[in-house]
């Protein structure tokens, strides 16, 4: 979707049309539903997400600004959804879930085997990196947010993620050549 027809779609949605909204989901659909998955580790619970989020924001959208603005909106709706899930998530932890998550824990880890050797080696090393470089490189290169995307999430400046970024992938590198002497 371009630009001109992201704010056609927005302006249009704004004003209660439904099919205009729909152009919106089938667009941010996909990565916000990454994105939340990313965080769950569950399909089902992902969708069952990436569902509120969208009405909550069809609900809301009249309150956004701007059609730029639309997608650090969107994550924002579904971070907070994330951590919602995980607060009654907390309380609420019943035998079977906890047997259902170690099946599917043991799925994802045959998953996981199916990596390649250097993309499992550079997951390795991103959750050697201090959360908040994580984070960010998770944000920048796992999901494709834009620097300005990652500092509305993360309550920061661009030039302070910039930083924290370029601090990240210089002990990425170093991390990897020390992988390699070894």
């Amino acid at each position: 979707m371009t630009e001109e027809e992201l704010n056609i779609s927005f302006n249009k949605a704004k004003s209660a049309d439904q099919e205009a909204f729909a152009r919106i989901y089938d667009f941010y659909s996909e990565p916000i539903y990454k994105f939340i998955f990313f965080r769950t580790g569950h399909k089902e619970v992902a969708e069952d997400i990436l569902s509120d989020t969208f009405v909550k924001a069809w609900l809301k959208i009249s309150q956004v600004n701007s059609a730029k603005a639309l997608s650090t909106w969107l994550y924002q709706i579904a971070k907070n959804n994330i951590i919602d899930y995980y607060r009654v998530r907390k309380s609420q932890v019943c035998l079977d879930e906890v047997e259902e998550f170690l099946l599917e824990d043991g799925a994802s880890a045959i998953d996981e085997l199916n990596l390649d050797i250097e993309q499992r080696k550079i997951v390795d090393l991103v959750a050697s990196l201090p959360k908040d470089q994580q984070q960010i490189i998770r944000y920048r290169f796992f999901e494709d947010l834009t620097n300005e995307e990652i500092a509305l999430l993360m309550n920061k400046t661009e030039g302070s993620v910039r930083v924290i970024q370029h601090r990240a992938i210089l002990k990425l590198k170093t991390l990897l050549n020390r992988k390699k002497k070894t």
